[in-house]
């Protein structure tokens, strides 16, 4: 009796396991559909859709781990770092060999946070279950990069290069980047060129050329001493009427001679810092300006310019103030300019002493974005005993994108500014909006091209009008082409058309109505 009793039981328990196992596997099909659809919404982008299919596969199935590994996925691109975290801290505490993968996720949500060392104790882990893991060595470099910690970057950088060869070149790249940060500008830029010396056809041997030219140019940013001159040679189809406006030492006024001239200008710059660190620098110097006329040589300027700055980095923000103590001398006599020398030596009036202090701002945004906010203040106490002297207050902001996959770069801006003269009649002030673009073109060319609008609202003035203020409008557009001929040398050639007019009548034609073409070829040396 009871082994026949053993015997139907057995049955029973045979038939029940029979008829469950279609119940099983429809459970399984049915979570691994909804898994799919949770990784297909997850590419597309479309989490929240993600979310409700993989939750609905673990429900089907939650010893599944891969169904728990894309949910941790999909809240980390949710920035819900807290949640991805949780699911994945469960993954590596059930199954810490065969999904380490979870824990690159973790180190990766440490490191999004800026718990770098969070991330290499993570890593750490894996380094442990599998020390020949190429990855931690890379993740580790990267994270003890950002912990300005060079020296073990570098050393895992190196780990990673003898655990797999073939990545030498990428390596090679990520050890000078390092260097190039630690401000170890040999170094970087040996193992920049061993980066291109693997494979010189690649993307990243073009990129680590690029790099060579930025560490030789931060070479030359940490010297104490600093140097630049530029020479140029132009042409002005009407220069106008006062030589600081035609020099753009002063904002114009409006008033033309209505006659061509060629000229040249000579620019020095130099100086010392005496501070000249990578986060704050602070200097000292002289700037000499020197512009000569063919013929209107009543149109010459001289200027001395003593300057000090102070500037301060922390990325993405950056902070310098400049100060400029200018003193400007007009006029001059003709004397040897048919010889191709426009300079000239003799017959120079005192003309103004101005004060200038500018203070720049600029943030590097997400998204290829970039904004400098520009304020300046400048005190002239005019020495021609005509001239009123004035207070002129700007400010202005320019926001700049760079096109993703390449260097062309949109911009757009805008400036405001006051002029407050002694006497009322010569204030004014202005509305300017820009818009330009920039981009490398070929043979090493890099172009530039902008086109600006500016009114400008002057105060009520007899010798304008007796019944309305004075209202100029002005377009300016511009376009220049540079070509680097050495490291320190490069060429530049720009024109500019202006073109100003006003609601002024004396009873024929606008007096204040003038257009003008200047063509220009510039050499900058920079030592």
């Amino acid at each position: 009796m009871r082994d026949r009793l053993k015997g139907f039981f057995l049955h029973i328990i045979v038939l029940l396991t029979f008829l469950s196992l279609p119940t099983f596997a429809s459970a399984q099909q049915s979570a691994m559909n909804y898994f799919v659809d949770g990784v297909e919404a997850f590419e597309a982008a479309s989490y929240q859709e993600a979310i409700s299919s993989l939750e609905k596969a673990i429900e089907l199935d939650p010893a599944n781990l891969e169904f728990q590994y894309y949910l941790g996925l999909t809240f980390s691109a949710m920035k819900k770092y807290e949640d991805a975290l949780e699911v994945f801290e469960s993954i590596v505490d059930k199954k810490p060999v065969n999904f380490r993968k979870a824990y690159f996720e973790i180190a990766a949500l440490y490191a999004k946070q800026g718990q770098y060392q969070k991330a290499i104790d993570t890593l750490s882990i894996v380094e442990g279950i599998d020390p020949k893991e190429v990855r931690v060595y890379l993740e580790k470099g990267y994270a003890y990069q950002k912990l300005k910690d060079y020296d073990q970057a570098i050393e895992n950088f190196n780990k990673a290069k003898d655990i797999e060869p073939k990545m030498l070149q990428v390596l090679h790249y990520n050890i000078a980047a390092v260097y190039f940060e630690a401000e170890a500008f040999d170094k970087a830029e040996e193992m920049f060129t061993r980066s291109i010396e693997v494979n010189p056809t690649t993307a990243t041997a073009e990129n680590a050329r690029k790099a060579i030219v930025n560490v030789r140019g931060a070479r030359r940013a940490r010297r104490p001493l600093y140097l630049s001159a530029s020479l140029t040679w132009a042409y002005d189809d009407n220069v106008l009427l006062k030589a600081l406006e035609q020099a753009t030492v002063v904002s114009a006024t409006g008033e033309a001679l209505d006659e061509d001239d060629q000229f040249q200008s000579f620019l020095f710059r130099g100086g010392y810092k005496f501070i000249n660190r990578k986060d704050l620098e602070a200097g000292a110097g002289y700037s000499l300006y020197w512009t000569g006329y063919k013929e209107l040589v009543q149109s010459n300027v001289l200027g001395h310019i003593p300057h000090l700055y102070l500037g301060y980095s922390d990325h993405p923000f950056y902070f310098r103030i400049n100060y400029d103590f200018s003193y400007y001398y007009t006029g001059g006599k003709k004397d040897g300019q048919d010889e191709g020398l426009f300079f000239t030596f003799g017959d120079r009036s005192k003309k103004l002493k101005m004060h200038t202090i500018m203070p720049t701002f600029t943030i590097v945004e997400p998204h290829n974005l970039k904004s400098e906010i520009t304020l300046s203040y400048q005190d002239k106490d005019y020495l021609d005993e005509v001239t009123s002297d004035a207070s002129h207050y700007s400010g202005g902001i320019v926001q700049s994108y760079k096109i993703p996959n390449t260097e062309c770069r949109p911009r757009a801006g805008y400036r405001y500014g006051s002029e407050d003269a002694t006497d009322e009649k010569s204030s004014y002030k202005y509305h300017q909006v820009l818009l330009g673009l920039s981009s490398p073109l070929y043979w090493g060319v890099w172009g530039d091209i902008s086109i600006t609008y500016e009114r400008t609202n002057f105060e009520r003035n007899p010798a304008f009008s007796l019944t309305e203020e004075r209202r100029d409008r002005k377009y300016i557009g511009a376009i220049s082409f540079t070509r680097p001929l050495t490291e320190m040398l490069q060429l530049m050639f720009s024109y500019s058309y202006t073109n100003n007019n006003s609601n002024v009548s004396d009873g024929e034609k606008d007096p204040y109505r003038f257009k003008k073409n200047v063509y220009s070829l510039m050499i900058t040396g920079m030592f």
